[in-house]
């Protein structure tokens, strides 16, 4: 087998043969061989601490690119992940439904494995695969760290003392996923215990749609109904508004005054930019001490400076999307975020060595050393992609499913969806920006946590996605979808259309279950939950609303004013286009079918590309 020459960092397999031929994974940590011809490697997948040794060059291989689509059929001929450690040869013997195979390894030997556990069985041939790859991909998981925006907290008048009597309309401030912080009508029905009352809502009804939805609230979530003040005169930049939206009053800002009695509104929960009408809109008012005033009477109240304090926070959180920069002093333990290639996204922690110019120090990792091996790694790292360390959450509880999740793989963490809960407290974890599910311990896994206002908010106390059903039908190639009828094999990951009103053009990632009649699959969502919430959706779809899931294409350099991209929101990809490109990695991207301007990092988009007779053609990029 002849010599090949790795860098450090390389992902790479070394041959074992006792007692059968299998591959190892592993990572090159120094590149230059030893004078015997042996390199040193850390092999992944141990049970255990990492394993680091010598081994013989002529024993390794580079890692083969992963091939996101692939299935397999009787008779192939397949590598397949054995006891999660290294890759043995097999052939397939049987189709089994749920993504799953009958693999023979010998005359004796037979194991049942998922479609992520195989792969084509290829040889490494003087410098080329055999038979040669289609896609050269990436192997290692470029997971990167998503955020979701600056979400602000409202402040709930509490009105401990207020007497409310049946039949008295109300507004109830609601705090369920997708609706955080918004004000609902509805009419008080009775009083529940201390301080508690049954409400019977005017707009939201039942799951099944046949009467009003009734919930127990508390006094603290309830106020009276605010008087009804007209407004004649256009509203003006920095007006502070309520915004008619999902049924409900949202708290908001003016950011823009358009022509024709529309407005750019920032929602300040989720700081969503939506476009809305005049008659829309109403102007803010707040409940202060059993009487309503006027968002402007409201901050008269208060302090010349105070206003203008508000004021500057609102225009600095929209701008730059942090609202508190933390100091770091010398010591400080925090967690830095690599943008190295093959690990972008992902945090290390590490100790403040000291300051080094403006927005600037030097650093010292806690879990990653220099090449030699003798000593932790320092680096120099930008204030930006510095954060203190999260508070400690220990999670005796199972995690739930679709709950977001840091994983700890590769000596970092690693943000996720946890899309499958298995026995012995394990889980299969989703990483989205590369479509790829991984098994993870629960010992593993921290609750994901984003750095907010100067405070670490847990994920799901943040959210306020309201989860999509799609609503599949016959739909036209068009917009990145599907030009003509394609075959989807059991196991294939594939992205489905949803046709549902304000969720167009937005594809979802699922894995076929099994074909159906008429055109017709069972497929199973990889983001999308039952509505009891304990489930990954399983649905039927018509294959002309299925799509491959297409090749993962990692955006080096930055995106640019009028690139076309896809952006990760509410669990699927939204086609956009990039219409400001803004510091720290962040752009404004506009959403032509809902005419939505919403603000993402780099992490959470992907080049667009479009689906047609076939094959996967790539958005021209934008030059200006």
């Amino acid at each position: 087998m002849p010599i090949q020459c790795f860098n450090k960092g390389d992902a790479i397999e070394v041959l074992k043969t006792n007692p059968f031929t299998i591959w190892f994974p592993a990572t090159v940590l120094r590149s230059t061989p030893t004078r015997n011809g042996q390199i040193y490697v850390e092999f992944l997948h141990e049970s255990s601490r990492s394993r680091r040794e010598y081994v013989n060059a002529g024993y390794v291989r580079p890692s083969p690119p992963s091939e996101l689509h692939r299935y397999f059929k009787v008779g192939d001929t397949v590598e397949v992940l054995y006891k999660g450690k290294g890759w043995r040869n097999g052939k397939v013997n049987d189709v089994l439904e749920n993504s799953m195979y009958l693999v023979s390894l010998d005359e004796e030997d037979i194991v049942k494995v998922e479609q992520w556990g195989l792969r084509v069985y290829r040889v490494w041939d003087d410098g080329s695969w055999v038979p040669p790859l289609h896609l050269q991909q990436k192997n290692i998981p470029e997971v990167e760290l998503k955020s979701r925006g600056v979400k602000l907290r409202i402040k709930c008048s509490r009105s401990w003392k207020e007497t409310f009597s049946e039949g008295m309309s109300v507004e109830v401030k609601r705090d369920k996923k997708g609706f955080y912080g918004s004000w609902h009508t509805a009419v008080i029905v009775k009083p529940v215990g201390y301080d508690k009352f049954l409400v019977e809502y005017q707009k939201p009804k039942t799951v099944n749609g046949s009467q009003f939805l009734k919930e127990e609230v508390d006094a603290s979530c309830i106020r009276p109904c605010p008087p009804e003040i007209r407004s004649f005169h256009p509203f003006e930049h920095l007006d502070r508004v309520d915004a008619w939206f999902n049924d409900g009053w949202w708290e908001a800002q003016i950011t823009e005054v358009l022509g024709g009695s529309n407005y750019v509104v920032c929602l300040l929960t989720t700081e969503e930019e939506l476009v809305f009408e005049h008659s829309m809109l109403r102007p803010h008012q707040e409940w202060s001490k059993g009487k309503w005033v006027t968002a402007r009477e409201f901050d008269m109240i208060r302090s010349p400076s105070d206003m203008r304090k508000s004021k500057e926070l609102k225009i600095r959180i929209k701008c730059s999307g942090r609202t508190s920069e933390p100091k770091f002093s010398k010591g400080m333990k925090v967690e830095v975020k690599s943008d190295e290639e093959g690990y972008q996204g992902s945090w290390y922690t590490a100790v403040i060595v000291n300051s080094i110019g403006q927005q600037k120090f030097l650093v010292e990792y806690l879990t990653l050393r220099t090449e030699d091996e003798s000593k932790p790694l320092k680096e120099k790292a930008d204030a930006s992609d510095i954060r203190p360390c999260p508070r400690v959450i220990q999670r005796i509880d199972r995690f739930k499913m679709l709950e977001e999740v840091d994983a700890w793989y590769n000596e970092g963490w690693w943000v996720g969806l946890i899309c499958k809960i298995l026995d012995g407290l394990k889980y299969m974890v989703y990483f989205w920006t590369t479509n790829e599910e991984l098994e993870f311990d629960h010992f593993t896994l921290r609750p994901h946590q984003e750095w907010i206002d100067g405070k670490w908010v847990i994920a799901f106390m943040k959210k306020s996605e309201i989860q999509v059903k799609p609503k599949l039908g016959k739909l036209k190639g068009q917009n990145g979808g599907v030009a003509r009828y394609t075959n989807f094999c059991v196991g294939a990951k594939v992205e489905v259309k949803s046709d549902e009103e304000d969720y167009q053009d937005s594809w979802y990632p699922a894995t076929i279950v099994r074909p159906l009649v008429n055109g017709k699959y069972l497929l199973r969502y990889q983001t999308l939950e039952t509505d009891d919430e304990t489930d990954l959706l399983t649905e039927e779809a018509d294959a002309l609303s299925i799509r491959p899931s297409p090749p993962v294409i990692q955006q080096a350099d930055q995106f640019r004013p009028l690139d076309e991209v896809d952006a990760w929101y509410n669990g699927g990809w939204w086609a956009g286009q990039v219409c400001k490109v803004l510091k720290g990695s962040n752009y404004m991207v506009y959403f032509r079918t809902s005419n939505e301007i919403l603000k993402f990092q780099h992490s959470d988009l992907r080049p667009h590309q479009n689906w047609l007779d076939g094959e996967w053609i790539a958005a021209k990029r934008a030059f200006v």
